[in-house]
């Protein structure tokens, strides 16, 4: 697991986003995000400076975009 800020994990996303690498994004009930990319690695976050609401907020920009995102509910 990587722990990281907020505007780290955003900045990061960036070129997974761009070359469509990323297959799906899960947010577990603890606030961790998993992906899991197309070559079926998974690598899982822990944002460290917010709470569940701000990541639950990226994590549905990254459903509007097209991004399977488990966990919304």
């Amino acid at each position: 697991m990587k722990q990281c800020s907020l505007n780290h994990f955003t900045e990061s996303l960036a070129p997974w986003l761009n070359e469509q690498y990323v297959h799906k994004v899960v947010l577990t009930n603890s606030g961790q995000v998993v992906f899991t990319f197309r070559d079926g690695v998974s690598d899982t976050y822990e944002i460290t400076d917010c709470g569940k609401k701000q990541v639950k907020k990226i994590c549905k920009e990254l459903a509007d975009s097209g991004i399977p995102v488990q966990g919304l509910d």
